[in-house]
C-alpha cells in the first residue's frame, strides 16, 4: 500500500500538476497559501508526482479539509478516503468541516460528516448601482477587524487572519464589518465578509469591486438568499453551490448571521 506522508510548501509544483490531471486551474497563490497555514497529507505515485493530496487547516477549535484531489488514473482505489482520514486524525477533537463537490458527497458522508449548509459563488464583473460604498483599510481599523472576525467565527484567529490579510490585494470595512479581496486565477475573489446586516455586507462588495476593477467572486452562503438575489441581479452569473459538512453534524461556533461569505471554499 502506498503510504501517506507530509506535504509542504516544497510541493507545490507537484500538487498543481496533480490539480490539471483533474482539470483543476493551476492556482498557485490558493495552494501556496495552504500549504504555508496548513498540514498536507499526500500519495506518491509511484510512476512519478503526487497520486492524492488533502490539506487541513487548524484554526482554534475548528479545522477545515480542502485540497482533496485523486489523480484519474488512480480514481476509485480508496486514496481519497485516505487522505481523508488522515486529515481527520490529525484534527483531533476540533470540529472538522469541509466544502464538497457533488463528486465527493458519497466519500464524506462515509467517512461521518453531516450536511450543514454551504456556499453558492456568483462570478462576473459587478453593475455599480450606486449604492453605499465600503472604504479601505487603515491601520487604526486592525484590532477591530480582529473582533469582528473573532465575533462571526466564535473565536480570535489572528494569526491566519494576519496571512489573508497580507495576501489581500484589497481590505475594505464598514461601521461594523470589514471583507478582503484576494486575486486568485485573475478574477478578485471577496471574502470573507463579515457585516451585521446585508446593507453593509452589499457596500463591501461594492467598495472591493470599484476598487478592483473587472472580474469578481463571491461564494455568499446559502442562509443569505437576498445578498445571493442582489449579486445576481448586478451582474454575477451564479456557479455550481458547494455543500458545507460537518464531522459528526457537531455545530461550527460563532455567529453565523454574521458571515455572509468565506474566504474561499477551502477556508471560512
Amino acid at each position: 500500500m502506498l503510504p501517506v506522508r507530509p506535504l509542504g510548501p516544497a510541493d507545490l509544483s507537484a500538487c498543481l500538476d496533480l490539480g490539471a490531471d483533474r482539470d483543476w486551474p493551476r492556482e498557485h497563490r490558493k495552494w501556496s497559501i495552504l500549504l504555508d497555514v496548513g498540514r498536507g497529507f499526500g500519495i506518491d505515485a509511484p510512476d512519478g508526482g503526487l497520486a492524492a493530496t488533502s490539506i487541513l487547516v487548524e484554526t482554534g477549535p475548528v479545522a477545515s479539509i480542502s485540497m482533496v484531489v485523486v489523480a484519474a488514473r488512480f480514481a476509485r482505489q480508496g486514496l481519497g478516503g485516505r487522505v481523508t482520514s488522515e486529515a481527520v486524525a490529525a484534527a483531533g477533537d476540533a470540529t472538522v468541516f469541509l466544502h464538497a463537490s457533488d463528486f465527493g458527497l458519497r466519500l464524506y458522508e462515509s467517512l461521518g460528516f453531516v450536511a450543514d449548509g454551504g456556499c453558492e459563488g456568483h462570478i462576473g464583473v459587478l453593475t455599480d448601482d450606486g449604492g453605499p460604498v465600503s472604504r479601505p483599510i487603515t491601520p487604526a481599523d486592525v484590532a477591530r477587524v480582529y473582533s469582528l472576525d473573532a465575533g462571526a467565527q466564535g473565536f480570535a484567529r489572528e494569526a491566519l487572519l494576519d496571512r489573508l490579510l497580507f495576501e489581500a490585494e484589497h481590505v475594505h470595512v464598514t461601521d461594523d464589518g470589514f471583507a478582503l479581496g484576494t486575486v486568485l486565477d485573475g478574477v478578485t475573489v471577496i471574502g470573507p465578509v463579515v457585516a451585521p446586516d446585508e446593507e453593509q455586507a452589499r457596500a463591501l462588495i461594492r467598495g472591493i469591486a470599484r476598487a478592483a476593477g473587472g472580474r469578481i467572486r463571491v461564494d455568499v452562503d446559502l442562509t443569505q438568499a437576498g445578498l445571493s438575489e442582489w449579486c445576481r441581479a448586478s451582474g454575477l452569473l451564479p456557479i455550481a453551490p458547494a455543500p458545507r459538512l460537518v464531522r459528526g453534524g457537531r455545530p461550527l461556533p460563532g455567529d453565523a448571521a454574521r458571515r455572509f461569505a468565506p474566504y474561499n471554499r477551502a477556508l471560512g
